[in-house]
């Protein structure tokens, strides 16, 4: 079996991102899976069994490739397509895991009660890096108009808040800023709920949600939120939450300002209200 694919294949992929926010190897991959797909199809050769030699290779290009095409299988074979992404995400190659990350993302957000069943199993996966994909994923499915999702998505990120290791933490603080962003009221609540736990790592994550943008819109009520958080005494809870009060206090001044120098009044928060005023 040839480790690199030919050069003259295919077109037909799932839509992703291009131009500048793709790397140019990313662009290049996307673009010799495009030149595969049409040769195979031409050839009548199945796809699948193509993307998993790939998948299987030695050369990281060819791997890269295996991320870009084995979306175009997922209706031939979701279990094996996922599977496949799932080894992909733990790679040991930087740019293959963040490719395989992009495609089951993409895969999410096109085949939401498919994909979310299949990778349930992620969440406890022994890679960060394929809980890492999880989180992502999640985030990736979030859309405003699909408000069906909201519960399903809530439910599925739930046991990833109170992952210790930093690569699945910060894609979970950022989805949790997506799904505020596309579903304002059932987050905000979830987040309210995950509030009451004392794993510090939740509650680190519940305070990151409130440093995204979206939360600019809720501002009063997160205030409400983070003046909990900053009663916490444990090292990585009170810096999350004096970073997302100044982070939300930049894009909303008016609101958290004037709280926020109340709290140097009370002794318990006053160690987080000085750092966050450090940056307002």
């Amino acid at each position: 079996r040839r480790d690199m694919p030919p050069s003259n294949t295919s077109k037909r992929l799932p839509a992703g991102k291009s131009g500048g926010g793709r790397s140019g190897a990313a662009r290049r991959a996307q673009e010799e899976a495009r030149r595969l797909v049409r040769q195979l199809e031409e050839a009548g050769s199945p796809i699948l069994q193509r993307a998993l030699d790939l998948a299987a290779s030695s050369a990281p290009e060819s791997r890269r490739v295996a991320c870009e095409l084995l979306p175009t299988t997922f209706d031939e074979d979701p279990p094996s397509a996922l599977a496949a992404l799932a080894e992909l995400a733990a790679d040991h190659e930087s740019p293959v895991r963040a490719a395989a990350a992009a495609a089951c993302a993409r895969l999410a957000g096109d085949h939401f009660e498919r994909v979310l069943a299949e990778i349930l199993a992620w969440r406890d996966h022994a890679s960060p890096h394929v809980r890492r994909a999880a989180a992502l994923a999640c985030g990736r499915a979030a859309e405003p108009h699909r408000l069906e999702r909201a519960p399903h998505l809530l439910r599925f990120i739930a046991p990833l808040l109170g992952d210790s290791d930093p690569v699945v933490r910060r894609a979970v603080g950022s989805s949790l800023g997506t799904l505020l962003g596309a579903y304002p009221e059932p987050a905000f609540e979830a987040l309210i709920g995950w509030s009451t736990s004392s794993d510090p790592n939740v509650l680190r994550n519940v305070a990151a949600a409130f440093a995204a943008e979206p939360a600019a819109g809720l501002a009063k009520r997160a205030l409400i939120v983070l003046r909990k958080l900053a009663l916490d005494e444990r090292h990585a809870v009170w810096r999350a939450t004096a970073t997302a009060t100044w982070q939300l206090g930049r894009r909303r001044p008016d609101v958290v300002r004037p709280e926020v120098e109340r709290w140097l009044e009370d002794e318990a928060r006053a160690k987080v209200a000085r750092e966050a005023l450090r940056y307002l």
